[in-house]
């Protein structure tokens, strides 16, 4: 589906199903039960471009219709909750029972899919969830994770960079959620000394100060039957990482750069603590001027397709992490056939090297709609949640505000693709990347009051709508009872 179609004519769409679940939760019998289903099954029809995997003609079959709902809906559904008036909505429902009759029949006509199809597809709506690029203010999400967890909501795709890219492939490995295991999961990174000072030469990446070795600190868990590395492919929930593909004139522009900090200023770095005063300085003014090298970056999104889906989930996570001057990230030597299928992936590409994704995109909710629309997880009928613990940074997050303001810049490409962006505002330091249980402990807690009105939402976006022939035969008993 092209961009401005979905912008001009699915975007209203999207709001006005928020707009409808956030007027319910204030006010619960604002209107009819089975009126209520009825326009949220029409809203989530408009919505829908294709119907199973592979892309089809339904977003030009009912175009129609999504002009002639919009015409009637726009006028008596603003996207301000309190302001909509539930007795032109209750009036409203004749009309728009209509015209999602002549647009069922008009997709099953086209044979694009049957009555139990369309169903099937609008009934579900399909949580996914961004994991914006944070290094350690990240492990707030783990608030949002929990929260999800109580509320009975599992995503069903999600996508990370950074730090948020970890914390995703960890969950996105078994579909039920513990918090204590994926708490005891990042211990494991900090205490089996997942920073090592390099001992590889960069292949992949920048030099930095520190190695991140995640195979060394979770291989064991992250294998599977056949005990190789676990691919992104392979995870139980659909993950996808985003890293940033080095240009070669990023490469060449950047590598002695890079390696002259290292050498000169952050040879004594033993762990991101030592990370302070004039060397946080320079390191952040290094990143900066990588950040604003934008026709050099490459947006890569590991696992998103057959190539990428192979590349091992740790390594994905890794690369998507590996902050410039900070982490430095690499496959094993020994590792031959991962070293081939990365080889491949950057040749194909025209890429010298991969690094954090965050320097592509803080929030790469445009990516996860693309992967969406493309068939990842075989619908489009799902909610897009954006998770942010860098919009406000106070204590000492605001100290690398210069770093923030360059990167944040590449959220308003990616704001009008998601549906909910939720700003955490009291997340943990940057720069405490690995930080200790009562910490982790800390911030999860936190996180899940922050969330708390999130979740409640979502509890009603998400909730399920009956089969469209039930709904109808429900409505003519219905008397305009409502309150103006």
């Amino acid at each position: 589906m092209d961009v401005s179609v979905f912008l001009d004519e699915f975007r209203p769409f999207r709001r006005g199903e928020i707009a409808l679940a956030r007027r319910a939760i204030l006010e619960p019998m604002f209107l009819h039960p089975r009126e209520l289903d009825v326009l949220r099954y029409a809203i989530r029809l408009a919505q829908l471009s294709s119907i199973g995997s592979e892309n089809d003609d339904l977003v030009y079959r009912i175009g129609s219709y999504r002009l002639r709902l919009l015409q009637l809906l726009a006028p008596i559904l603003p996207t301000e909750p309190t302001e909509i008036d539930p007795v032109k909505l209750h009036q409203s429902i004749p009309k728009v029972a209509q015209l999602v009759e002549r647009a069922r029949n008009s997709i099953v006509a086209g044979e694009l899919a049957s009555e139990a199809q369309i169903d099937a597809e609008v009934a579900h709506k399909h949580l996914v969830l961004v994991l914006g690029g944070a290094a350690g203010a990240g492990y707030i999400f783990l608030g949002a994770l929990e929260r999800l967890e109580q509320a009975g909501i599992a995503p069903s795709y999600m996508v990370g960079c950074s730090v948020g890219s970890l914390l995703a492939v960890i969950r996105g490995r078994d579909a039920r959620f513990e918090l204590a295991a994926l708490l005891e999961d990042v211990k494991r990174i900090r205490e089996v000394g997942v920073f090592r000072r390099p001992d590889l030469r960069p292949v992949f990446g920048l030099p930095a100060a520190l190695r991140l070795d995640l195979r060394g600190a979770l291989g064991d868990l992250f294998q599977n039957d056949a005990g190789r590395p676990l691919r992104l492919g392979e995870l139980a929930i659909a993950t996808d990482v985003l890293a940033a593909g080095l240009g070669p004139g990023a490469f060449e522009e950047n590598q002695k750069t890079f390696a002259s900090l290292v050498d000169q200023d952050l040879s004594a770095v033993r762990s991101p603590a030592d990370l302070r005063g004039s060397r946080m300085a320079r390191a952040v003014a290094a990143l900066v001027s990588l950040a604003m090298s934008r026709r050099l970056l490459v947006p890569i999104l590991f696992g998103s397709d057959a190539e990428t889906a192979e590349v091992p989930a740790l390594d994905g996570a890794g690369f998507s992490a590996a902050i410039p001057s900070v982490l430095h990230y690499e496959v094993p030597e020994e590792d031959v056939e991962t070293t081939r299928i990365l080889r491949g992936i950057l040749d194909h590409h025209g890429l010298a090297g991969v690094v954090d994704g965050a320097l592509a995109s803080l929030l790469p909710a445009r990516y996860a709609w693309e992967a969406i629309e493309a068939g990842r997880i075989g619908s489009r009928n799902t909610t897009i949640v954006a998770l942010d613990a860098l919009a406000a940074p106070k204590g000492s997050n605001a100290l690398l505000t210069p770093l923030f303001r360059v990167t944040s810049a590449t959220a308003q490409r990616d704001k009008a693709f998601w549906d909910l962006h939720v700003v955490f505002r009291r997340a943990p330091p940057f720069m405490d990347l690995f930080p200790t249980d009562a910490r982790l402990r800390h911030a999860a807690a936190t996180g899940v009051r922050e969330f708390e009105n999130t979740a409640r939402l979502l509890r009603q976006l998400m909730a399920p709508v009956a089969r469209w022939k039930e709904l109808e035969r429900h409505l003519s008993p219905i008397e305009p009872t409502l309150r103006s």
